[in-house]
């Protein structure tokens, strides 16, 4: 049976939690390191430990030095003033370092040991970017709450109780309560779960098959984060809009690209998008219309796209 079928035959199976929001959306902030609302092209490049920011605020765009060889970019929001922070996690000593943009200074914390993925996201709602860890060994996050402050949280409280090695950890608002759910999903079955901060309910979904890559974002600018997966063999990207449940998939990318899904556009909304390493270029189209195209020259071949999702099944 053809995948484009199966893959919406997942719906049927479906065990969802819906629950209110606020009124309106709040902007998407992946990538945004100059404030525009908008993500920027941008790119870390591992062997100088240089990022490259192309922006359209700043003339001639950013560069900023931070990070070596073997870190793992992290940017995010850390300081809450509405752009995102230069960040590296460093696996060989579990440290975090954080230029802030709000006044340039650095931060440092541990948090982690080589072997886990770090999973930076807003857990505790207060619109900073906490630091946080998932263990694939046991299953279980691990992360600082920059609100209640003090100690590492960890959850699930038992090994094995929610996630395991394997799986493909996944944290987004899903519930839209302004705070990243717990979630992840299992490339050898296609499900999906995700743990509402809200309520602690977890919901499961079967969406997508072994061999694609989960890319959830808000397509749909209800303010949740929606399931979706792309298709590497064939550059389909498949999309569950939680406003509606409607399915959508479109073709955007070739085999070989990333995909780098962002607000591109400052619509509030999730774009399509991904980054060629052969030719250092960003393909945008935008979800709006899904006619207006963008191109960016940016990068080249190992650099490592700042706002991409580094977990890959």
């Amino acid at each position: 049976m053809n995948k484009h079928i199966l893959c919406c035959l997942g719906l049927l199976a479906v065990v969802l939690m819906v629950t209110p929001g606020p009124a309106q959306a709040q902007p998407v902030r992946i990538g945004d390191f100059d404030g525009d609302l908008r993500t920027n092209a941008a790119f870390w490049r591992p062997w100088e430990g240089n990022w490259y920011v192309d922006s359209d605020v700043v003339a001639g765009g950013i560069v900023q030095q931070l990070g070596i060889g073997g870190d793992t970019p992290v940017p995010g929001d850390y300081d809450a003033d509405g752009k995102t922070d230069f960040a590296v996690w460093r696996p060989s000593d579990g440290t975090w370092h954080v230029i802030l943009s709000s006044d340039g200074s650095t931060v440092t914390a541990t948090l982690g040991v080589g072997g886990d993925i770090p999973v930076p996201a807003d857990y505790d709602g207060d619109g900073r970017t906490d630091f946080a860890v998932w263990r694939p060994s046991t299953g279980q996050w691990r992360w600082f709450s920059s609100q209640l402050g003090g100690g590492v949280r960890v959850f699930p409280a038992s090994a094995g109780a929610f996630s395991r090695a394997g799986d493909v950890p996944v944290p987004g608002d899903y519930d839209r309560d302004g705070r990243a759910d717990f979630a992840y999903w299992r490339p050898s079955d296609g499900m999906w779960h995700v743990r509402s901060s809200l309520t602690s309910a977890v919901s499961t979904m079967q969406w997508g098959f072994a061999g694609d890559i989960p890319v959830p974002c808000d397509y749909d600018r209800d303010g949740r984060t929606d399931m979706a997966v792309w298709r590497p063999n064939d550059g389909f990207w498949y999309i569950i809009n939680s406003l509606d449940f409607t399915v959508r998939f479109h073709h955007w990318g070739n085999p070989g690209d990333i995909p780098v899904p962002a607000n591109y556009g400052g619509d509030v909304r999730c774009d399509l998008a991904v980054w060629r390493p052969s030719d250092g270029t960003w393909y945008i189209v935008s979800t709006q219309d899904f006619a207006t195209v963008t191109t960016i020259q940016w990068g080249f071949g190992a650099d490592i796209p700042a706002n991409v999702k580094l977990i890959k099944p």
